[in-house]
């Protein structure tokens, strides 16, 4: 059986880490053309981009890991199938499921694992990330230039830029409103063209603005406007990274020791809020709506981090649901593809998301428990995959024993 076993691992974990690697560059793909975006076009440095890269990859690996044991399951178990394995050793007198014995250990390992994983790696990972995209945001103005966008990133001016050629470093259409010193209104600087350079040390942006007008409010009686052929804007801009670190975070960045802990405290506010005015009494019924409000907003709040608890160990245990249910589809399958396994991996994956989405959402606002919320697609399978494994590994319908029960009774 040793041998067995060591074949069925030598099957399934190479198909595991390969699904999984595919599914990683696939869910990256949209993040890799910001990092291009920010490397190429923007001047990012490239030690700063591998960090974002790197920073990202929990986030797919969370979402890769379950997707990657049941397209492993397909692949492992349907080529087993295929090649007649199967067969071979249920004719030796050996039990089917003995084959997936190993692959459910693996399985249920990897629950724990990823519950770790995503209840300490990866919201730590979002928090720095998102620091760190806010670093770049904040100093870099550069980055912040947009196409019919008002930007204020500039000390002392708001600019507009109805057309940006990044190319030529040209730009079209331009707006400016100069922050007047003291009680003067800010000048309007207007101009149909205009060219952005770099002064060589990089600490001013120019801008060059071609047969534009300026417009100045001198005071309630007197109105100045000048046309130009050409106007330059000198603008000091911080363009170092300065790292800073932000205690802020959101549900989705904290640790979950620390959900454990705001659940904990919010749990206590609620009560005491409870303990000043019960249900039923006048005093309740007379409460100021500063106090309701207040009252249903702690409410909320720990609704929010009691459906992020409960969506991270949901995600950890579908890592073995998904499994369970891609051994038995690629035994019956009988076909042990690289296609077939994602083919049925994504349309499954697909339909499960789409649950685990919805159930956040009713969850979020009240409508079902967190708990159920998180968990409804996961029990939502149970059945499925309680058949699938009795067709797959025991040869028996677990549904048709239950019908044939029932008709009996």
């Amino acid at each position: 059986m040793r041998l067995l076993e060591r074949e069925t691992l030598k099957q399934f974990i190479p198909a595991f880490l390969f699904a999984i690697a595919v599914l990683a560059f696939v869910l990256l793909m949209d993040r890799l053309f910001l990092l291009a975006d920010l490397l190429v076009r923007k001047g990012v440095p490239v030690v700063v981009v591998g960090e974002i890269a790197l920073m990202s990859l929990p986030f797919v690996i969370s979402i890769s890991a379950p997707l990657g044991g049941l397209i492993g399951g397909v692949i492992a178990f349907g080529r087993m199938a295929q090649d007649n394995e199967v067969a071979a050793v249920r004719a030796s007198g050996v039990p089917a499921w003995r084959l997936f014995l190993p692959a459910l250990v693996f399985g249920a390992v990897l629950v724990p694992v990823m519950a770790g994983f995503n209840g300490f790696i990866l919201p730590e990972a979002q928090h720095r990330v998102r620091n760190l995209l806010t670093d770049i945001a904040r100093k870099r103005p550069a980055l912040r230039l947009q196409e019919r966008v008002f930007v204020d990133d500039f000390p002392g001016y708001m600019v507009y830029l109805g057309a940006i050629d990044e190319r030529r470093s040209t730009v079209a259409n331009v707006v400016i409103f100069e922050q007047a010193r003291g009680k003067r209104a800010p000048a309007v600087v207007t101009a149909p063209r205009g060219r952005i350079e770099y002064t060589p040390d990089d600490r001013y942006m120019v801008l060059t603005l071609f047969d534009g007008e300026i417009h100045e409010l001198i005071s309630n009686d007197n109105y100045r406007r000048l046309s130009f052929q050409g106007h330059i804007i000198n603008v000091l801009g911080d363009w170092e990274l300065v790292r800073r670190e932000r205690e802020y975070r959101s549900e989705d960045e904290m640790l979950i020791s620390h959900l454990f802990s705001r659940v904990r405290e919010i749990k206590a506010s609620v009560k005491e809020m409870q303990g000043r005015s019960k249900p039923g009494e006048g005093s309740y019924r007379d409460r100021d709506e500063e106090f309701k409000a207040k009252w249903r907003y702690r409410n909320l709040e720990m609704v929010r981090f009691l459906t992020e608890l409960q969506k991270r160990f949901s995600l950890a245990f579908s890592c073995l649901l998904f499994l369970l249910f891609g051994a038995p589809v690629g035994l019956l399958l009988r076909r042990g593809g690289v296609g077939t396994g994602f083919i049925v991996g994504l349309v499954f994956f697909a339909v499960y998301y789409v649950a685990l989405v919805g159930g956040e959402h009713f969850a979020e606002n009240g409508r079902i428990s967190p708990f159920l919320g998180m968990w409804l697609p996961n029990i939502i399978l149970v059945v499925p995959v309680a058949e699938l494994m009795g067709r797959g590994f025991f040869e028996v319908s677990l549904l048709g024993k239950i019908a044939t029960w029932m008709l009996k009774k």
